[in-house]
């Protein structure tokens, strides 16, 4: 079973990370998280609870407009707003089986996705 890439075309560091796979030669299935958006459940396993600031995308409109950087959600409303608006969601958001990461960091990527820093 592939990992599941969740991203959106414009999203430059969506790009980066795909790059990064593809030089590794990871092979993945890309999933647009705005049409297509991770279920509750997906979400809510991934998530951590004590922690849910690494997994919202900080440049988002919403985030702005809520104020979430000042006045962080618990896990429950977090992941009802970005079930609302999915370009709360960090991106890339990847899975696969018990493993999941947000965002993109290679040291991440080389130890969650087999990738080999090429």
């Amino acid at each position: 079973m592939k990992p599941i890439f969740f991203d959106k075309k414009t999203c430059g560091t969506c790009k980066k990370a795909q790059a990064y796979l593809n030089e590794s030669q990871v092979e993945f299935e890309k999933v647009d998280i705005i049409n297509n958006p991770p279920s509750r459940e997906l979400l809510d396993k991934f998530i951590d609870a004590d922690n849910v600031k690494p997994h919202l995308n900080s440049r988002s409109a919403i985030y702005r407009d809520l104020k979430l950087g000042q006045n962080l959600p618990e896990k429950a409303r977090a992941i009802d707003l970005m079930l609302q608006d999915s370009n709360l969601i960090k991106r890339p958001f990847i899975v696969q089986g018990d493993v999941g990461s947000f965002g993109f960091s290679t040291g991440e990527f080389d130890e969650k996705w087999g990738t080999s820093g090429k």
